[in-house]
């Protein structure tokens, strides 16, 4: 049984809470190993970003929960040529869909035509 001063994370479903505190201390480390290799072979959010319709993706940086993504439009001229920069996150379907990256405007990225700065 879990210790009353531990609170499970957030985002953990009661059934996994309810199984990890059931059990026993080799199969509680034997689930440490598997979550581990599941971590190890997906791709992080900042890999499986791919640029959108009409977007050159310049650069991605790794936030943990979300990916700051920089992108460009090539076939746009002066400003509307960007950088852009966007926070993305991925957004799990609530009908047990797919899911699908969600794209935040943060403004402007430094670097672009312009040089005004931004993200």
């Amino acid at each position: 049984m879990t210790s009353p001063e531990i609170d499970p994370p957030d985002g953990v479903s009661d059934d996994v809470i309810t199984a990890l505190d059931e059990a026993g201390d080799a199969q509680l480390k034997e689930t440490i190993h598997y979550a581990q290799r599941l971590l190890r072979e997906k791709p992080t959010l900042t890999d499986a970003i791919e640029s959108r319709e009409g977007e050159e993706l310049v650069r991605a940086e790794d936030h943990g929960a979300y990916t700051v993504a920089v992108v460009e439009r090539p076939d746009e001229t002066g400003v509307a040529r960007g950088p852009f920069a966007y926070r993305v996150e991925w957004e799990p379907a609530t009908d047990g869909g797919d899911g699908h990256y969600r794209w935040h405007y943060l403004g402007r990225a430094s670097g672009g035509p312009g040089g005004d700065g931004g993200a």
